[in-house]
């Protein structure tokens, strides 16, 4: 009778792992001639999962449950696809249009910068300002476009090829395809201090671990960890957010957990609904030297999906702002990492 009970705890242990462990199977097809597309990207955006499609099309990926993360299919010629929480058991079945060839817009207005001054704030602004940023490269400089229009003030970005960024500080090779990247300046000027509004980025990252085994790399990125947006929004969904030596002000007035936000009844295990009780809020973090962020909630009455990866949707609903904002692609970490 012994026997039998640990021969049933094999067998159900194994089923939880195997239920542990799930994958997404698929089959990416171009849309014209149904032919299966070799060597797509497959990842999930802003991490380090990911994987090709095979000689037949076909890929696997371990799903990550419980995440708001959405899957991408991506490969050179084609219209880049998104898939929000792809689910079950069936295999996906992706069809990718190609990509018309694009030609540079006809600009009116003459653009006052050279190139070398356009691709200085670029790389400032894209990569960072700090140890991340200026201990990051980007590989394929030679495939970024840029314009300067002087009617607003505007540094547009473009390329047609993923961003190819190797983060010596952090240990982490980032393929970065820009969606739009704008930089709103006060006046006719590339100076940054003082003249720039804000800047805009949008795009999928996959990341590509070359220091796992790296102390070094593994104390920076703990240190990039703490304090950061990615730092804040698990804490958040864990609900600890003093414990993690957060401190939350509003209106000039430190408030606790209760007085940020309020979980909504219809929350999931993996997934917290919340309501931020207020437009605007002063984030520090004590182990940062008290470094000081904004975060501007766009619509008060917005009830956001929030993951124990730090995820949160819809995401454009949050405005960070100061040292959160201030940490570009330089000091980014995949959605796994810790996890």
């Amino acid at each position: 009778m012994v026997k039998l009970n640990f021969l049933l705890f094999i067998v159900l242990l194994l089923g939880s792992l195997s239920g542990a462990a799930q994958e997404i199977s698929g089959l990416v097809l171009d849309s014209k001639t149904k032919e299966p597309i070799t060597g797509a990207s497959v990842y999930y955006d802003g991490s380090a999962v990911g994987t090709i499609t095979d000689l037949e099309g076909k890929f696997q990926i371990p799903a990550l449950s419980g995440s708001n993360a959405v899957l991408v299919i991506r490969h050179l010629g084609y219209k880049t696809k998104k898939l929000v929480q792809p689910q079950g058991t069936a295999l996906l079945r992706i069809v990718l249009t190609e990509e018309a060839e694009s030609l540079d817009e006809i600009i009116v207005t003459a653009d006052p910068f050279s190139r070398k001054q356009k691709l200085k704030v670029f790389r400032l602004e894209f990569l960072g300002d700090t140890r991340g940023g200026k201990n990051s490269s980007i590989v394929n400089e030679e495939d970024i476009r840029l314009f300067f229009n002087t009617y607003n003030n505007t540094l547009t970005a473009h390329s047609d090829r993923p961003l190819i960024v190797q983060n010596d500080y952090l240990g982490y090779r980032i393929s970065f395809e820009i969606e739009q990247f704008k930089i709103y300046f006060k006046s006719t000027s590339l100076k940054r201090i003082d003249n720039i509004f804000h800047t805009v980025y949008e795009g999928s990252a996959q990341f590509f671990d070359i220091a796992s085994r790296n102390y070094r790399a593994q104390k920076r990125r703990k240190n990039a960890y703490e304090g950061s947006r990615m730092h804040f929004m698990r804490s958040c969904w864990k609900g600890n957010l003093h414990r993690q030596n957060f401190e939350i002000r509003k209106k000039f007035k430190n408030i606790p957990t209760s007085e940020l936000y309020e979980v909504k009844n219809d929350s999931l295990e993996d997934f917290r609904n919340i309501q931020f009780l207020g437009e605007q809020f002063v984030i520090y973090h004590k182990k940062k030297g008290y470094h000081r962020s904004t975060l501007n909630i766009q619509k008060p009455e917005t009830v956001f999906s929030l993951d124990r990866y730090g995820g949160c949707a819809p995401f454009k609903e949050l405005v960070f702002g100061g040292y959160m904002a201030d940490s570009r692609i330089g000091d980014m970490l995949p959605i796994d990492y810790g996890l």
